[in-house]
């Protein structure tokens, strides 16, 4: 599928390091809250990007999640969300593009630092 491989490219070639690079940095301080919202194509699979942001999360937060509660509907869109033992909490929404539009992520990271935004 080649829409999945444009998204995945797109988290794997831009998002990915960008995450790794601001965990790394430390800029932001400790990772307290990340909201992101992800449109796919409607071939894409929603449960496949849904589990691929779940890891990058616990990636950047650094440890297993306490809880996490995913709801939804795989046909239109998933809704996650995810709670740490020490506080921090993610929420993560991935839903359908319209057939007209590009998919875009649209990420913020909150630390105990500062902010980081990206959106395409």
């Amino acid at each position: 599928h080649p829409e999945l491989m444009d998204q995945q490219a797109v988290f794997d070639n831009e998002l990915a390091p960008a995450m790794s690079d601001i965990a790394e940095s430390g800029r932001l301080g400790s990772t307290r809250f990340i909201r992101c919202i992800g449109e796919v194509r409607s071939e894409v699979n929603l449960e496949t990007v849904a589990d691929g942001w779940h890891m990058a999360f616990r990636r950047l937060i650094g440890s297993e999640p306490s809880r996490q509660v995913v709801s939804g509907d795989e046909e239109f869109a998933l809704t996650g969300m995810t709670n740490w033992p020490g506080g921090q909490s993610a929420i993560l929404v991935v839903g359908r593009t319209q057939e007209d539009m590009k998919p875009s992520p649209d990420l913020m990271i909150i630390g105990s630092k500062g902010a980081a935004y990206y959106s395409e």
